[in-house]
This record gives C-alpha cells, sequence and structure tokens, in this order.
C-alpha cells in the first residue's frame, strides 16, 4: 500500500465522499495502529497519515473558491475545485459542513494549521449568513457564499449540518494542533443552541 496507493489521479471526485470516506479512512487506520494498536505497525509508523495528508492536500483545491466554501467536486491531480453539474453549480450545505471533523484531526495530527483553516472557514461563512431559528437551506453558493434557495430540510442535503458538527472539536491554529479544553471552546456552538430551542416542543 505504500508504495502501490496513489491519489495522483486525473478524475474528478465528490469532494464530500472522498473526505468522509477516503481521508476518514486513512485517519480511522492511523488511529487504529497509533492509539489502539489493533492495526499492526510495518517499517513506516506514519503510512497512514501521509497518505492521509497527501489525499488531503489534493483536496484542498476544492477550498479555493471565492468564498472559501467548498466545491461540490474536485480534481485529484490538478487539485481544481470544480463546482456542481446540477442545481445551479451550488454546492451541498450537509457536504460543505461535514468536511470539518476529518480536516480538523489532520491538522491535530499535523501541526498544520491550513487543513484547520479551510475547515473553520467554511463555518465562519455558514454563521455569517445569520440563519433563522439555526435552520439553514440545503445548497450554498460557493462563489459568493449565500445561501442558494429557502428550501429547509433535515433529512438529506441538511442532515450532517445537524447531526455532526457539535461533536467536531476545535483545534484552533495557534495551538498547533493541540486541542483546547477551555469550556469557551466546548460548549455548543450558537448555531446548536438555536437549532435546539427551535426543535424542542412542550410536552
Amino acid at each position: 500500500m505504500e508504495h502501490t496507493l496513489s491519489y495522483d489521479q486525473n478524475t474528478d471526485v465528490n469532494t464530500f465522499e472522498t473526505t468522509i470516506r477516503m481521508l476518514g479512512g486513512l485517519l480511522s487506520a492511523h488511529y487504529l495502529q497509533e492509539v489502539l494498536h489493533i492495526v499492526p505497525s510495518d517499517k513506516n509508523t506514519d503510512m497512514y497519515l501521509e497518505k492521509a495528508s497527501g489525499l488531503a492536500d489534493r483536496l484542498l483545491g476544492a477550498f479555493d473558491s471565492p468564498s472559501g466554501v467548498p466545491y461540490a467536486s474536485v480534481n485529484l491531480h490538478s487539485s481544481q475545485g470544480i463546482p456542481s453539474h446540477a442545481d445551479s453549480g451550488a454546492s451541498s450545505t450537509a457536504e460543505a459542513t461535514t468536511l470539518q471533523l476529518e480536516m480538523k484531526y489532520l491538522a491535530k495530527l499535523t501541526g498544520e494549521a491550513m487543513y484547520w483553516e479551510k475547515a473553520e472557514k467554511v463555518m465562519e461563512v455558514i454563521d455569517k449568513n445569520a440563519a433563522k431559528d439555526g435552520l439553514v437551506p440545503i445548497f450554498i453558493n460557493a462563489m459568493t457564499g449565500k445561501f442558494h434557495g429557502s428550501e429547509i430540510r433535515l433529512g438529506s442535503r441538511g442532515d450532517s449540518y445537524y447531526g455532526k458538527n457539535p461533536f467536531v472539536p476545535i483545534f484552533p491554529p495557534s495551538t498547533h494542533g493541540k486541542q483546547n479544553t477551555s469550556s469557551s471552546n466546548t460548549s455548543k456552538p450558537k448555531r446548536l443552541k438555536k437549532s435546539i430551542k427551535t426543535c424542542t416542543t412542550k410536552q
């Protein structure tokens, strides 16, 4: 795998799927090897982390939009972000906001702030849209950083925004990848608090 697995492929891939499955898989393998010692270690104990970094570097091109919101797809060879072929080129809000866990964990492991910064920029753009009651439309324009349309769902294209991000650890660049465990960073973000308040009903 060390010498045969290469992501230098001239092919377009979905930014979201490649991040959560391929990048997430490599980071999970690294954790199983180095922390839980379930995966046997060979001569290169950093192999999975090196592969993860190489893949992430190619995926970063998807974040090079005017707004910082990632394009729906990216070419792995050129690292060129590609707008969606449907939905007027808009990105899925759920997909754009479900890349933070992998990128921030990679920042923690490598100490490379750029992974954290790219991922966190997306959330800053989302928050600046000031979604009413914490509920967000299912599409966002990567060029403008503005929501595209007004359809809101808790299912497909919206679900991960509400379900995954509250649990993403915070690794500010100033700590060089070390997790800040102060109460200010571990409390629920305002967007989650609003959503909880909105979805809570009296019994």
